[in-house]
């Protein structure tokens, strides 16, 4: 199973700069889309500074999504997915 890269950013923020291959679920959104959010584990949570991604994973362990990770921000998520490193296979 490929690992999903959910983007928690501002929809406004991830149109102007996003990773490509990214799924963007802005994290005031997510506590709507819980389900959806499931369905798409393993999960790599980043976002541009890093802040957001770490409160989405928490909140996603907390409603049950076990197969989360805090990517951080963009830079290091880009990093990972460019070298083939962590999470990402």
């Amino acid at each position: 199973m490929a690992t999903t890269i959910l983007d928690v950013s501002t929809r406004l923020k991830f149109q102007k700069t996003y990773i490509q291959g990214t799924t963007n679920i802005p994290y005031d959104e997510l506590k709507f889309k819980i389900e959806e959010v499931k369905a798409m584990q393993p999960l790599i949570v980043c976002c541009s500074t890093g802040e957001l991604s770490k409160w989405a994973c928490g909140f996603l362990k907390k409603n049950g999504i076990e197969e989360v990770h805090n990517g951080g921000n963009w830079e290091t998520v880009a990093f990972l997915i460019q070298n083939k490193l962590g999470y990402l296979k």
